[in-house]
């Protein structure tokens, strides 16, 4: 087991030194430090909870609703901060995603080789 959990140490670590990692860390505390952007991502959140809530519940969304909805995805998409935050949380969830397959790949591999 030791050598498993040196094994996951030694992976942490390589994550943590790349690129795309420190990208979206970086990207993580500048959107974090603008009150707009984090403001436009509540709204938009409460907003989608509303709509959702009320589709759920097979009850009519006003096109007020709709409105706000459409406005605060226009703000998203406006708001460089978000933007930023998006395209690297896109990309670090693409390399761990990776990683992951990699992981299950060779698990697969050696349970699959195993005559047991």
């Amino acid at each position: 087991m030791e050598e498993i959990l040196e094994i996951a140490s030694k992976l942490g670590a390589a994550i943590a030194n790349h690129n795309r990692y420190k990208m979206f860390k970086e990207a993580e505390k500048q959107f974090k430090k603008d009150d707009e952007a984090i403001e436009i991502s509540e709204e938009l959140e409460k907003q989608s909870r509303k709509i959702h809530g009320l589709e759920k519940d097979l009850k009519p969304v006003e096109v007020e609703d709709k409105k706000r909805l459409q406005q605060l995805k226009e703000k998203v998409a406006s708001n460089q901060s978000i933007q930023k935050f998006l395209k690297v949380q896109t990309d670090y969830v693409e390399l761990m995603t990776k990683v992951n397959k990699r992981i299950e790949a060779e698990f697969i591999t050696e349970n699959s080789q195993d005559p047991g």
